[in-house]
């Protein structure tokens, strides 16, 4: 059973987790899924938006911690590590890339919509970093939210933890769009759809200089962050919070 279903219709790719009794935590069969898609729709010569959404009363809710309880730290750091390497993938992609925020938004599905070109959320999304309160810093997009959002507010987000609300994220520089919860479906589709109706080639043309023109060094970045993660995730507490975690999910 695929945990991604891809649609694609009037020049629009729409990609959605498909873990609902998970919150769409990621989990390596979900990556695997998840990569292919991505190959299919670099194939669609038709396509020029991908969306990514998430089923149920989330867009992710991040790692599936019950399943890197069962992992070594190195294990652990090397699954993580990958989950970066194929959402990188998005950022190669010629189609524009967004990522629709409804429900819980965590962690990893925080970082997995900054991999996109754009983000809508709606207001009601419940939007947090919770890893640092866990134990670990989060393995993967961490030059990515800063390049996002700039260093200070980055620093704010990973070391403070909380949630917020889309409209707090917009406030941040976190999402580009943000709707009331009834009106999101309609007017995320309406804008959608002005942007797939733009000229592909110039829009493929235009992502691929703002990618050349960016100063940081996201595939140095991506293996300090995931080595900081192995050190973070060995610690008592990090472990204890992983136990905690996976203790609940079998109760």
């Amino acid at each position: 059973m695929s945990r991604i279903e891809l649609e694609i219709s009037n020049r629009v790719a729409t990609l959605t987790l498909c873990r609902p009794e998970a919150l769409n935590a990621i989990n390596q069969a979900l990556l695997r899924d998840f990569e292919e898609a991505l190959r299919q729709v670099q194939e669609a010569s038709e396509v020029t938006v991908l969306v990514t959404q998430g089923s149920g009363r989330a867009f992710s809710a991040g790692s599936d911690l019950k399943e890197l309880a069962e992992c070594s730290p190195q294990q652990a750091a090397a699954f993580e590590y990958v989950h970066g390497q194929v959402f990188a993938q998005l950022e190669e992609l010629p189609q524009i890339t967004v990522a629709a925020w409804r429900g819980y938004v965590l962690g990893g599905g925080l970082f997995l919509g900054v991999y996109h070109d754009f983000r809508a959320a709606a207001q009601g999304a419940r939007i947090g970093l919770p890893e640092v309160a866990h134990g670990w810093t989060p393995p993967w997009g961490v030059s990515r939210l800063v390049e996002l959002v700039g260093y200070q507010v980055a620093r704010t987000l990973m070391l403070c933890g909380g949630q917020f609300d889309g409209l707090s994220a917009q406030q941040l520089g976190l999402v580009d769009k943000v709707w009331s919860d009834e009106e999101f479906d309609l007017q995320f589709r309406d804008w959608i759809q002005e942007l797939a109706s733009r000229p592909k080639a110039a829009l493929a043309e235009t992502k691929a200089l703002l990618r050349e023109m960016r100063v940081l060094d996201h595939a140095h970045w991506e293996q300090q962050t995931v080595e900081a993660f192995e050190r973070c995730y060995v610690t008592p507490e990090a472990q204890q919070s992983v136990y905690q975690f996976a203790q609940v999910k079998k109760e």
